[in-house]
């Protein structure tokens, strides 16, 4: 039982499963290491989500050749800018107004809910073809023949490795790909660039960047967009490339989940990310173990549970411990 669970599939739907969430999370990182609190994760993924595959089914019906051949990349442009436009009205209330950060952000997810439940609802449902292919079936056919020729000359050892790299990486589609990178940029960015340095100094003390000339709210503008950006890419990730499709709610809560691993991954860009591959890891297992035999008997809901459960887990264990930047969710006014 255990070996047909570990296998190459399992792991290639954990990252797969883990991608909206991490890029969510990263977006939270950088948004809470300027002082802003973004509880509406969730609510901009569910934008993200409907406004990319809506704008993909306009785009194919496009009479020009040129648009409707790449409406998949116009409806994940449309996801990004969505979000980010909706992360705005979270920062015109949480920063210009100096409103509570949680709610703010928790009446942006019961409008984005509420928005998208009833414009889906007029439309009657709508779903696009997957476009998953990409960049994981290209890398796949250039690294064949390498391996192909170096198994012939070192046997079954080159053949496992072969046959993990194969199942797990190169299975994956191009926005899981581009997670992993901006996991690795934005953790390079954060520690080793003047950027980083600033953001972070607006988190812990934006008096004292203030002080040497670092301008507060348009930086904490820019980072709540930032976050909005990703956000839109995570429900893009989730619509375009996971489903297909747009449902109703269809995000079910990933947004929170997000903001677990934020805290989970100590407000760190790579951080967040793995921490998000344990969520996904979870939510892949779930999925697997329905379908073992001696299983089959317990409720489904019990296995649907795995993922929500682990992030109580995560934030009653780590919470208290976990010491995010000292002036997050505090409102700044210029003296």
């Amino acid at each position: 039982m255990l070996g047909n669970l570990l296998n190459p599939d399992l792991f290639a739907s954990a990252l797969r499963l883990a991608t909206p969430i991490a890029l969510a999370a990263i977006g939270g990182t950088i948004c809470e290491r300027s002082g802003v609190v973004n509880i509406a994760l969730e609510g901009i993924m569910l934008v993200g989500a409907f406004c990319g595959v809506a704008v993909t089914l306009l785009a194919q019906a496009s009479s020009v050749a040129f648009i409707a051949q790449n409406a998949t990349w116009i409806g994940l442009v449309a996801a990004v800018i969505s979000g980010v436009l909706f992360s705005g009205i979270h920062a015109f209330g949480a920063i210009t107004l100096r409103m509570d950060h949680v709610v703010s952000g928790t009446a942006l997810n019961i409008m984005a809910l509420g928005l998208t439940g009833f414009v889906l609802t007029i439309l009657n449902g709508f779903t696009t073809g997957r476009n998953t292919a990409g960049a994981s079936t290209a890398v796949r056919h250039m690294l064949n023949p390498v391996f192909d020729f170096a198994t012939q000359r070192s046997g079954n050892f080159l053949q496992t490795v072969w046959y993990w790299i194969d199942g797990v990486f190169l299975s994956l589609t191009p926005i899981a790909y581009i997670a992993i990178i901006v996991a690795v940029v934005m953790h390079w960015a954060l520690y080793r660039t003047r950027w980083g340095l600033r953001l972070r100094a607006l988190g812990e003390h934006p008096k004292a960047a203030d002080s040497v000339g670092v301008r507060v709210i348009a930086s904490r503008y820019a980072a709540v967009l930032i976050s909005g950006a990703l956000g839109g890419l995570a429900g893009a990730n989730l619509s375009l490339e996971q489903v297909g499709s747009f449902s109703e709610n269809m995000t079910t809560g990933r947004g929170f989940i997000a903001l677990a691993a934020n805290i989970f991954g100590r407000w760190t860009p790579i951080g967040s990310y793995l921490a998000s591959l344990l969520f996904g890891f979870a939510q892949a297992l779930q999925l697997r173990v329905q379908g073992v035999e001696f299983l089959a008997k317990i409720p489904v809901q019990f296995f649907l549970m795995f993922p929500y459960v682990l992030t109580v887990i995560v934030l009653a264990g780590f919470m208290g411990r976990a010491v995010g930047p000292a002036a997050v969710g505090k409102a700044y006014e210029k003296e």
